[in-house]
């Protein structure tokens, strides 16, 4: 429990993690019981050090607000987090998070980086870039068309 604890205060997990890094721990030391485990679980679950609904509510908003990913990778994190599917689906229920909105943002902040190239190269890179970051192709498209339009091409 006290190593439950030490880990808890230093960062949030997931039931999922924290019992991996306390099963662990029973290995390396013969003398703990590993019927413990639960029990510690269930006490940090009263206590409310782990919640996998608030953590995915808070894991979401986090990643949309300072590393903008798509919807389908954030899912995937969520999941190899070792996260419930449906948990993962209810943490996006009232989520309102356009895609493309986020994908315009990103290619906005890239496109210095990309000026240097022919207009069809940057959509290119521009392309590779939003589908790397777990972004929908629909998105991707939709925000190309904005940020790439016959009016911006004149630009460059």
């Amino acid at each position: 429990m006290d190593y439950a604890l030490r880990l808890v205060s230093k960062k949030r997990y997931t039931v999922s993690e924290i019992k991996k890094k306390i099963s662990t721990i029973c290995k390396s030391h013969p003398e703990v019981d590993v019927d413990i485990i639960n029990e510690v679980i269930n006490r940090l679950i009263e206590l409310k050090y782990l919640d996998d609904d608030q953590f995915v509510k808070d894991y979401v908003l986090s990643r949309i607000q300072f590393r903008p990913r798509g919807i389908s990778l954030i899912k995937q994190e969520l999941r190899g987090k070792g996260i419930d599917k449906n948990i993962v689906e209810g943490g996006f229920e009232n989520l309102d998070y356009d895609e493309s909105k986020a994908c315009r943002d990103l290619i906005e902040k890239r496109t210095r980086l990309w000026n240097k190239y022919p207009m069809m190269k940057q959509k290119q890179k521009a392309f590779q870039f939003l589908a790397s970051k777990g972004f929908s192709k629909e998105a991707i498209y939709t925000s190309l068309k904005s940020c790439y339009s016959s009016d911006r091409e004149q630009d460059y």
